[in-house]
């Protein structure tokens, strides 16, 4: 078990892979990325983080120079290198080394790089989260859209910093309008007068693989589910409370700005879709993504 790296096509060892100091990826986190989680070779969610990829690229004028099957292929060799098992997968697509260090994009002369990285899996399904609502607001979209999966991270680095100074695991960050938009690495859903309410994506926060997941599963086990504006209040009176993502699947939230609910542990709710979610997940890989990756990799349905 290995963490290893593949750049343009190359697999090194992670502590030997390199990237041109020009690479505008470095320079101005002028890059997109997805994080995809593997089960054995299967990276759940596979379809949707390809798209959502492309969308990152076409949100930031980036055009990609490979096609699925190839960049599936070179997944597929990195994984095989790895021989985690369950593994992360971080897929890193940057703007290319430029001409000189200049953000004006007539430096970027490009071809885009392309990274794969693949580590043992840690797991995180379930992970609980104590969350703190801050004060320093998530970008707004008309200045650089959350729905792009950029490399531009700063915001979100020290939003965490923040929430962890006040002694919790996740802030929650809300936007120029007062609206509660997403945790630093995840999307948040409130149990709001017995409905499932979660933050739209016009808040500005970026389109979450187990987010859209969730709002088809909750209404078909009986859940009632909503896209709305949540205030900072909503989130203090919620009855229950969860965060989303490719890692942790549903992490229950157990403490609000130090309050603790449900005496620090998950609401009973919470912990009845964790279970629910996680079988509907397994059924899902088996009946759907494991063929349809299959399929793009070429090596059969």
């Amino acid at each position: 078990m290995t963490n290893v790296c593949n750049v343009d096509g190359v697999i090194t060892a992670e502590s030997d892979a390199r990237i041109p100091v020009l690479d505008r990826g470095f320079l101005f986190g002028d890059s997109i990325y997805e994080v995809v989680r593997t089960v054995g070779d299967v990276p759940f969610g596979w379809p949707e983080h390809w798209a959502r990829l492309r969308a990152s690229a076409a949100g930031i004028a980036m055009q990609l120079d490979l096609d699925e099957a190839t960049v599936a292929r070179r997944i597929a060799a990195t994984l095989a290198a790895g021989g985690n098992g369950d593994s992360y997968v971080r897929l890193v697509v940057t703007r290319g080394a430029g001409q000189a260090p200049n953000i004006d994009l007539a430096y970027a002369s490009g071809p885009p790089c392309w990274i794969v990285m693949v580590r043992p899996l840690t797991p995180m399904s379930g992970k609980p989260a104590q969350v703190a609502l801050i004060e320093r607001l998530r970008n707004d979209r008309r200045a650089l859209d959350p729905a792009a999966k950029s490399g531009n991270y700063l915001n979100n680095v020290l939003g965490l910093a923040e929430a962890k100074a006040m002694g919790a695991t996740d802030c929650l960050m809300c936007n120029h309008d007062g609206f509660v938009t997403e945790a630093s690495t995840s999307n948040v859903f409130a149990l709001l007068d017995g409905v499932w309410c979660t933050p739209p994506l016009h808040a500005g926060l970026l389109a979450g693989i187990t987010r859209a997941l969730l709002l088809d599963f909750l209404p078909r086990c009986g859940e009632r589910v909503a896209e709305r504006d949540l205030r900072p209040a909503d989130i203090r009176r919620a009855s229950e409370l969860f965060l989303s993502s490719t890692l942790r699947d549903i992490g229950p939230v157990t403490h609000v700005d130090g309050r603790a609910l449900h005496g620090g542990g998950a609401g009973p709710r919470t912990a009845a879709l964790m279970t629910a979610f996680a079988e509907n997940m397994t059924a899902r890989l088996a009946g759907h993504y494991a063929p349809a990756w299959r399929r793009v990799c070429g090596t059969g349905g």
